[in-house]
């Protein structure tokens, strides 16, 4: 039963017919870890902590650079050399008091990734480089856990939710099902080489929250099995299917 004081907090979700209390709950319930505390987990995290997602984990092995600070609105100017996840951990404590909040300094990798996947509900994939990608996506089928990716790059993003490993979801696909060859720095540069405007990060963040919150209360419909991509300079959004593949070497008939 939810205390006085979270019904005032978390007052205008509750009011919504289809989350209510039950949904808030589940929320307050929930444990999600988001890998990245940069341009993508700034506003995913201030979002979850703000909903009320009772325990955040925040990843990350980086210090704050004054490069970041187009994007990455949870540091700040005062912020430049400390840990991320501790800079992190501090403004959305002060956002949100009530919920639990993990600050983790490390890189994620084979030997920790299991633990990190059974200790959460939910994975917010906003990472900036191609192998923690591939190890989140790989260890979400395996763990069955849903990871909700998000990608930024110049003006455009990329957003998707993948639930291969779970046995409602058997037949979506996984993240290798569509990014099944890891790419090159020339195939997908980064933010450092190929540049980003602050609000299209903020944009895919935000969403990426909200997926998660759907996926946790089971409001709304997720984008499992769809690929969303954002144009941030003609303003628009288009949705792809897509399909599990059965020479897939993570979920497909190639795995085993």
């Amino acid at each position: 039963m939810l205390s006085d004081e979270n019904l005032e907090r978390y007052a205008r979700q509750v009011i919504m017919p289809e989350l209510g209390e039950d949904g808030q709950q589940a929320l307050l319930d929930a444990r999600v870890l988001v890998v990245g505390a940069g341009g993508l987990g700034a506003p995913a995290l201030f979002y979850l902590a703000a909903a009320g997602i009772g325990h955040i984990t925040i990843l990350d092995n980086e210090q704050v650079e004054l490069t970041n600070l187009n994007r990455q609105i949870v540091h700040t100017t005062a912020s430049i050399g400390s840990n991320k996840v501790a800079q992190a951990a501090a403004a959305i404590g002060a956002l949100n008091p009530e919920i639990s909040i993990n600050p983790v300094m490390t890189w994620l990798d084979a030997e920790n990734v299991a633990g990190f996947m059974l200790d959460h509900d939910v994975i917010l994939d906003c990472s900036d480089n191609v192998k923690t990608r591939y190890l989140l996506g790989d260890a979400a089928h395996v763990y069955a856990r849903p990871l909700v990716f998000g990608g930024a790059v110049r003006t455009e993003g990329q957003l998707a939710v993948f639930q291969s490993g779970s046995a409602e979801m058997k037949d979506s696909p996984c993240y290798r099902c569509v990014f099944p060859e890891m790419p090159d720095a020339k195939q997908a540069p980064g933010c450092s080489e190929a540049g980003i405007l602050g609000p299209v990060t903020g944009i895919i963040g935000a969403l990426q929250a909200l997926e998660a919150i759907k996926l946790i209360t089971g409001i709304g419909s997720s984008l499992t099995g769809k690929l969303m991509l954002f144009d941030g300079r003609g303003g628009g959004f288009m949705e792809i299917s897509i399909s599990a593949r059965d020479d897939c070497t993570t979920c497909g008939n190639a795995s085993g």
